[in-house]
């Protein structure tokens, strides 16, 4: 008996990942395979194809393949405009994958594909407004309002990480000014110990023992702090207090119910988590914060390459 199915796929800088879901958005298969984007975009794109029809039975008609990537896209012709992370630049990728399957191909933000997942079949399931934000090297940031993904002009809607916390901040690689991935991101967690680690070396002595003769990084951070390091916890104080302020302005344009809160730096816990409550609590609008819900997300790793799929299959 024939029957539908719908392939997402997460394309990565190290790794694709690719999910099977039937009509009742059920995952029969998921796969994945390094990117080795090194090798060049055909050889990425043929391993793309072989990850499909990887999962594929002699049953299965394929409807439809949703891609989430980073970078820049020009979603309504199909091509990856421009990836650094893959080296990529006006790579004609839903063509080839059309050439491949005969099937409709859509390209989404990764950012985007994963808050559709998460709010379609995750955390923010059953609510209608639902923003995703995943805190690690950078800050990336999906909008779901009123049942709608907001893509905004170029599908760069969301970008939480370049609001300006600070007019007399350092410049960022964006061009803005004191923005938030400057002060909350895991990379900046991690250069701010490592900063203050140069200043005061007698009180970093934890962290520069688990850093060793690298540089200091979030993780490093993590540890410390979870041992009670004063300077780490001193470190994510002002990371959670810059998150919290960024979230507020979120919060009040966008007047989400659920805020779902994933990434590397956030599994960091309560040493990150306390004072980004305290501060969103602190300066939001009492009645806008009050109702608003920070949880966890529920796909992981899963959460980009599901929203790609369903997005698709939905359009």
């Amino acid at each position: 008996m024939e029957k539908k199915v719908y392939v997402g796929i997460d394309l990565g800088g190290t790794k694709i990942l690719a999910v099977l879901l039937d009509e009742r958005g059920k995952k029969l298969h998921q796969a994945e395979t390094a990117t080795n984007a090194s090798e060049g975009a055909d050889a990425v794109i043929e391993r793309m194809i072989a990850l499909i029809r990887e999962g594929l039975e002699p049953e299965h008609r394929l409807k439809s393949i949703g891609v989430a990537t980073a970078g820049t896209l020009n979603a309504e012709e199909g091509i990856v405009a421009m990836a650094s992370n893959l080296r990529w630049n006006q790579v004609p990728l839903g063509k080839k994958l059309r050439q491949a399957f005969g099937v409709p191909v859509s390209l989404e933000n990764d950012a985007n594909a994963a808050a559709y997942g998460e709010w379609a079949a995750g955390a923010g399931k059953g609510t209608k407004n639902c923003v995703y934000v995943t805190v690690s090297t950078g800050i990336g940031t999906g909008i779901v309002s009123a049942g709608k993904l907001i893509r905004g002009r170029d599908s760069s809607a969301g970008e939480l990480g370049h609001i300006t916390l600070d007019w007399n901040g350092p410049r960022c690689a964006c061009g803005n000014v004191g923005c938030v991935e400057l002060y909350a991101s895991g990379t900046s967690i991690g250069r701010s110990a490592q900063r203050l680690a140069a200043d005061r070396p007698e009180e970093a002595e934890r962290l520069l023992s688990l850093a060793g003769n690298s540089p200091i990084t979030s993780r490093h951070v993590a540890e410390a702090a979870a041992a009670g390091d004063a300077l780490s916890l001193g470190v994510l104080k002002e990371a959670g207090r810059a998150l919290g302020t960024g979230l507020v302005s979120l919060i009040h344009m966008m007047n989400p119910e659920v805020i779902v809160l994933g990434g590397g730096a956030s599994s960091i816990g309560e040493p990150l988590l306390r004072p980004m409550r305290e501060t969103i609590d602190d300066v939001g609008i009492p009645s806008m914060v009050a109702g608003v819900r920070i949880v966890s997300p529920q796909l992981g790793k899963e959460a980009g390459a599901i929203g790609a799929a369903l997005l698709v299959a939905n359009a």
